[in-house]
């Protein structure tokens, strides 16, 4: 019986998401490896690696622009209800 060092199954999805390339919608494809993520859209034959350590600082980056946001949106909301009640 043979010993296989690395595993040779692959994680793939097919997320719901689409985007426009070329006129015409794609959904993205991502396969999963140890040390990165392989990005492609549907139909299309061009690979995109990218590190998992970018996809995290983009995710960080992300979230602190998010929960900026949201502030400023309840600190809006709460200017204009008090405006509402005078």
């Amino acid at each position: 019986m043979g010993y296989l060092p690395d595993r040779k199954a692959r994680t793939i999805f097919i997320t719901g998401s689409t985007i426009e390339h070329h006129g015409k919608r794609s959904k993205i494809i991502i396969e999963s490896r140890p040390e990165f993520a392989i990005i492609k859209l549907a139909g299309t034959r061009t690979l995109l690696p990218i590190a998992w350590e970018a996809i995290y600082q983009v995710a960080v980056e992300h979230h602190e622009a998010n929960l900026r946001a949201e502030e400023e949106a309840k600190r809006q909301s709460g200017k204009r209800r008090g405006a509402k009640t005078k």
